[in-house]
């Protein structure tokens, strides 16, 4: 197998990651580190044996392909240059700033035959496609993203550091429209929101409810979801799936709570999760999310597949995470204000079409 010629653009947190899992394969041949700081470049390039240069149109020639790990805001500028130059990358999420930079890198891909993959990892999480493939049609989505404070990714509020990952996760689940959003959030820490609560409601009658934070005591990213088939609790932690299924009498309809004898009801209370909705823990299988992404984006390169989070799913994503922001109600820790409070620009987006009554 050819191995193709890599670099990371970007050596904070997730690219020193990219970096390290890239440099390990077999099927890569790492060539390059790339950042401003000639620090952070040169503690990553010694660690791997790579070069390490300060800007990303240095690579031009030297590589095959890039994951641009830059802050949001420079996502575009980097990412255009080294697309028309010929490179395939994979773009750390969100995929821009803003949607018409998400829309000029999508166009330049296209125009330029370059495969583009966007970061939503959590796609590639075991337990979420554990579930999924258990459910069938999903109808209802509950979500809770919640971090302490890092000091990272501060350029951008919490809706595209946190919440954007299962903006993304709803959106694969192909619900139709968005109809209604509503939204509110704490700002805390003196500048983008740091806490979201989101209701989504699209065509296809799906509701998500999201929670994202990174002002919280402990780390938990859970989802619950529910379809006629069941439901489940995710823990994209611990990567593990607690499912919830009708048994034979449920789906025919022959179960009838108020139906039961009283003095069958204790008895059936203690086997009500074994005999009337068995409940099985499952574990998915141990594997790295980001390594598993990497698999994907290199196979797109090599088959000329789109890869599972393409260049449209993470301008998709951007543009309800955007329209989410655009609709905050925001309340500053210590202070009630009427009005949002979040700095971020946005795109002019069109309006949500509002629901018939009547």
């Amino acid at each position: 197998m050819t191995r193709i010629r890599m670099a990371v653009v970007g050596c904070g947190h997730l690219g020193t990651i990219h970096a390290r899992l890239l440099a390990a394969r077999e099927d890569v041949e790492f060539v390059a580190v790339v950042d401003p700081s000639a620090q952070a470049r040169a503690k990553v390039a010694e660690a791997h044996g790579c070069m390490a240069l300060a800007e990303p149109e240095e690579l031009i020639g030297l590589v095959d392909a890039a994951v641009v790990a830059t802050p949001t805001a420079l996502h575009a500028a980097t990412s255009l240059p080294l697309l028309a130059a010929g490179l395939d990358l994979l773009i750390e999420k969100p995929i821009a700033a803003g949607v018409e930079d998400a829309r000029a890198i999508l166009t330049t891909a296209r125009r330029h035959g370059r495969v583009v993959a966007v970061g939503h990892v959590e796609r590639f999480n075991p337990a979420w496609r554990l579930a999924v493939g258990r459910l069938g049609r999903i109808v209802a989505v509950e979500s809770a993203r919640l971090a302490p404070f890092t000091f990272r990714s501060m350029d951008v509020g919490v809706v595209h550091d946190l919440m954007i990952h299962d903006i993304d996760l709803v959106l694969s689940l192909e619900p139709g429209r968005l109809e209604h959003l509503e939204a509110h959030g704490i700002v805390a820490t003196g500048g983008h929101e740091d806490v979201v609560r989101a209701r989504l409601r699209f065509s296809s009658g799906l509701v998500a409810d999201l929670s994202a934070s990174r002002i919280n005591p402990t780390l938990r990213r859970s989802t619950s979801l529910w379809s006629p088939e069941g439901m489940a609790s995710v823990d994209f932690n611990a990567k593990s799936v607690e499912l919830v299924t009708p048994s034979a009498d449920v789906r025919s309809g022959r179960f009838i709570a108020a139906s039961v004898p009283f003095e069958e009801r204790t008895a059936l209370k203690e086997t009500f999760f074994k005999t009337v909705l068995p409940v099985e823990s499952l574990a998915a299988p141990d594997a790295n999310a980001i390594a598993c992404e990497h698999d994907d984006f290199l196979d797109s390169i090599r088959t000329g597949r789109a890869p599972t989070v393409s260049a449209s799913a993470g301008a998709a994503a951007l543009e309800i995470a955007n329209r989410v922001i655009d609709a905050l109600v925001c309340t500053r820790m210590g202070a009630d204000i009427d009005r949002p409070t979040v700095p971020l620009p946005t795109p002019s987006l069109p309006p949500l079409p509002r629901r018939k009554t009547g």
